[in-house]
């Protein structure tokens, strides 16, 4: 099995998509196969891995290849949301993605970033380069000029995925959410970021 097909949709889908509204024109980066594609239709997926590229068009899914390291190959100011979900602690350059997130995302607009915590369990995952905490998140969207709406833990322990999938609310049950900030716990951070009206 490969790197793309354990992060197929998640069964908390609706924590990431409950931020954007129906119909948002919605830029995911870092977007593996597209699974965000079931939820917009207006969906454009950037990643760098040519075989996740070729299963996402595979399936009609609009996901298109690029180096993420590099100014996106998409205009400025053409999406209502932006997604960087489990990406940025892959990047040698975190700092560039936002700025290029900011960039393409319309004044008004939101993103949402996850990545894992500071803990030891973040160093299994051979491809990350470093974890992340709640200030050094903030810091990162708030110095590219975003104004940061809200920065919390998510719950990533084994099973949550299946779990909340049971819930008709396709949520993590609130409990999760709260264990989050138990020491130890195996969490994510996350942030929801607008880019100023002005």
């Amino acid at each position: 099995m490969g790197y793309h097909e354990w992060h197929a949709r998640p069964g908390y889908y609706r924590d990431v998509v409950r931020h954007f509204e129906p119909g948002s024109r919605l830029l995911d980066i870092g977007c593996g196969t597209g699974w965000l594609s079931e939820d917009f239709p207006e969906y454009v997926g950037l990643d760098h891995t040519p075989a996740a590229v070729d299963a996402a068009r595979a399936r009609g899914v609009d996901v298109r290849l690029a180096d993420l390291e590099r100014p996106l190959p998409v205009p400025d100011a053409s999406f209502d949301g932006v997604v960087l979900k489990d990406v940025l602690e892959h990047l040698l350059d975190p700092v560039g993605v936002v700025a290029e997130a900011f960039r393409v995302v319309r004044p008004g607009g939101r993103v949402f970033a996850s990545s894992p915590d500071a803990q030891r369990w973040a160093w299994h995952d051979y491809t990350h380069r470093r974890p992340w905490t709640r200030t050094s998140m903030r810091r990162i969207f708030a110095d590219q000029g975003f104004e940061v709406e809200r920065v919390s833990y998510e719950s990533v322990a084994p099973g949550t995925g299946i779990v909340s999938g049971w819930f008709p609310r396709k949520r993590r049950p609130r409990v999760l959410a709260l264990l989050t900030w138990l020491p130890g716990w195996r969490r994510n951070v996350w942030i929801v970021a607008r880019r100023p009206l002005g």
